[in-house]
């Protein structure tokens, strides 16, 4: 029976873990990188399900459960500072049952109330600072405690005050949304595709994107625009309510978030839902659903706020979007790791003010499972900042026409053999070196945002490259200024490259070419390495030649415990040094890169370290990134290899056996003076 109690226990806090993994992995991804690779439903259902799991077994939750957090720790291209006060995020609902919950609950409390519904802007949320009515300070949210700074940036944003009028209160807050209308997302696209630029996927991508530039004049080209949807001031000025806050905004020429409604009960709430949901196409920006909110700031205060939201405000999320439409063909993509991915091409549809014309089918048991023929009709989803996803057939619309989609036994590329490996749903081309796309889509990969970053080398000029035997490997890139200044290769010649536009090409590879080490993992394409996992591996290494010598070696003992690094991954990178041709490649990449590895010294090196309770200044996870950053480790469980505890308020049962095992003590005055140093 005890076996059974521990087996079950360590399953549950397995997949705690891999929960935890999981959604750190998608709010790097979409508060870092401007992307999503799951709908904001799925990625719901996984908080859910993480929450559910952690007040059924409250002993097992983890100080590094996203639970006490609302978005991502930012990047390090930008300044970071702390919030006034942490800047939460918004509870979700999807069903009407949800909201009527919502409605019931103030009901209960509240004899009379209202609640302002507005529309959810779909952009970057930010906070605006003001000081003697002068804008000082604009940070994004970041994860909650600490956001970038973009002041240099969000002057340049419509809705923006720089100056306050004379009657307002000299210093205040406002919070509020950084987008880009549909109209100018549009355009933007269109300049980029032509430019042979990567083109953003949606209207939030590129509003993050822009806000985030490190080159404010590049934020000025992309026409964003401001709404601001809550005030922090210590003064009466802006009445009692929201709807007398937006009152007195409008009254001095600020530009609002409109249309927004005042409800007096759920009806209303609903009704105002339908309304845009039936007329969201005619919004000039992009939402995601509409917010309830309850419009006394008096009884905002009584409800008070979790650690991740506030209770006095929901979100209610709207549908996926869906469209109907025909397709036509399916061409079949080989990737940097030689699968081969199916591509739908599609009669072009507009979903969510986005054209249309390609959704990825993932591999043939997808198509299997939903009968796909060309020539179907079909229905395709588009839900947030995701590629758009074949939902059914609608076999009704059939006729004679159809045809099999037949699967290549042979590389569309290089037209080796394609092989199914045990326990893969997909076809592989193993020719790792000699086949192109292969090759081609590598090289995308290294140069991509999420990698180096090299703005002027999208697909189109790889591919360009390449057909000329102008860059044929990573190394290649770095070599084409000292090439075209030896008159080795001509640029010129080729049409739409001027001296400009070779010179910006020069000046983005120069910029790119101090990277950090997570990012240049990741950037070498190499199977099964994500940015996950890239970040856990340059955690463990401080050089490359370390790094190296590992995985050319095979001597990876020392990597068999790490969280997040299986058998597999260790495999895959060994595979990938054990080729002398790759390890030769990535060792001459370091003459021409500024490579930056964390520092792992500190006060506390190696000091194992729990934190336990609440405190009042700082989060836990504030407090935990400070000693990290000093060389701690943090872990939850307290034991006699912990060197001491750093206790707050309501610590419970982590004090208590710290106590009986005589571990130090440590408590909120030590973090005041850790914050000091």
């Amino acid at each position: 029976m005890e076996d059974f109690k521990k087996n079950t226990k360590k399953k549950i806090e397995n997949k705690i873990k891999k929960l935890i993994f999981k959604i750190n992995y998608h709010d790097d991804l979409y508060y870092n990188y401007n992307t999503q690779e799951i709908s904001d439903y799925e990625y719901d259902i996984l908080r859910k399900e993480l929450e559910t799991i952690e007040k059924e077994h409250p002993s097992l939750k983890l100080h590094s459960s996203p639970s006490f957090k609302v978005g991502s720790k930012s990047t390090k291209e930008k300044k970071v500072l702390r919030h006034k006060t942490p800047m939460l995020s918004l509870n979700n609902a999807y069903k009407r049952e949800e909201v009527e919950a919502f409605y019931t609950k103030n009901k209960k409390l509240f004899n009379n109330f209202k609640i302002l519904a507005e529309t959810k802007v779909d952009g970057l949320s930010a906070s605006l600072i003001y000081k003697n009515r002068k804008l000082v300070k604009a940070l994004t949210r970041g994860d909650g405690i600490k956001g970038e700074d973009i002041t240099n940036n969000i002057i340049f944003v419509e809705g923006v005050v720089r100056e306050l009028p004379n009657k307002f209160p000299e210093e205040l807050e406002i919070r509020g949304e950084v987008f880009m209308p549909k109209q100018n997302f549009e355009a933007l696209n269109s300049i980029r595709k032509k430019n042979g630029e990567q083109t953003f996927s949606t209207a939030r991508n590129a509003a993050s994107g822009s806000i985030r530039q490190l080159d404010p004049l590049i934020t000025k080209k992309r026409k964003l625009m401001f709404y601001g949807y809550s005030i922090l001031s210590d003064s009466v000025f802006f009445g009692d309510t929201l709807s007398e806050t937006r009152k007195i905004l409008s009254k001095y020429s600020f530009i609002l978030n409109e249309p927004s409604k005042l409800c007096k009960n759920i009806s209303d709430m609903m009704d105002f839902y339908e309304y845009i949901f039936k007329n969201r196409e005619n919004l000039k920006y992009d939402i995601d659903g509409i917010v309830y909110k309850l419009d006394s700031y008096k009884q905002q205060n009584i409800l008070g706020t979790t650690s991740r939201f506030p209770k006095w405000a929901l979100a209610h999320k709207l549908p996926a979007e869906e469209a109907i439409t025909k397709l036509l063909d399916v061409k079949f993509q080989i990737g940097r790791t030689g699968s081969i991915t199916p591509v739908a091409l599609l009669k072009e549809v507009i979903i969510g003010g986005v054209k249309v014309s390609r959704a990825t089918l993932h591999n043939e048991d997808e198509v299997k499972r939903l009968d796909l023929k060309i020539g179907d009709t079909i229905k395709l989803q588009r839900a947030g900042d995701v590629i758009p996803k074949i939902m059914k057939v609608l076999p009704e619309y059939r006729d004679h026409f159809q045809r099999e989609i037949i699967f290549p036994e042979v590389c569309p590329s290089c037209n080796q053999k394609l092989i199914k490996l045990k326990k893969e749903v997909v076809k592989r081309c193993t020719n790792y070196n000699n086949c192109d796309e292969q090759r081609i889509f590598r090289l995308c990969h290294f140069v991509s945002r999420e990698a180096l970053n090299i703005e002027g080398l999208g697909e189109k000029q790889i591919r360009f490259f390449f057909r000329e035997k102008i860059i044929n490997n990573f190394e290649d890139i770095f070599t084409l200024k000292n090439r075209y200044k030896n008159n080795l290769v001509s640029l010129l010649k080729y049409d739409g490259w001027g001296e400009k536009s070779i010179l910006n090409l020069f000046e983005s590879i120069n910029k790119s070419s101090k990277v950090t080490f997570d990012k240049f993992i990741y950037s070498l394409g190499i199977r099964h390495i994500g940015k996950e996992v890239a970040g856990i591996l340059s955690s463990k290494f401080n050089n490359l030649d370390n790094f190296l010598r590992v995985f050319s070696n095979n001597n990876t003992e020392t990597l068999a415990n790490v969280e997040g690094i299986g058998q597999t991954i260790i495999n895959s990178l060994t595979y990938y040094f054990s080729e002398y041709k790759n390890y030769k490649l990535v060792k001459r990449l370091s003459f021409f890169l500024d490579i930056e590895y964390r520092s792992f010294s500190g006060k506390y090196l190696n000091k194992k370290i729990v934190i336990t309770g609440t405190f009042d200044n700082f989060s836990r996870k504030y407090i935990e990134d400070k000693l990290k950053v000093e060389g701690a480790k943090i872990t939850s469980t307290v034991s006699k290899k912990v060197d001491f505890i750093i206790v707050g308020r309501d610590s419970g049962s982590k004090l208590h056996k710290a106590k009986k095992l005589n571990i130090k003590i440590e408590d909120e005055d030590f973090v005041i003076k850790l914050m000091k140093n």
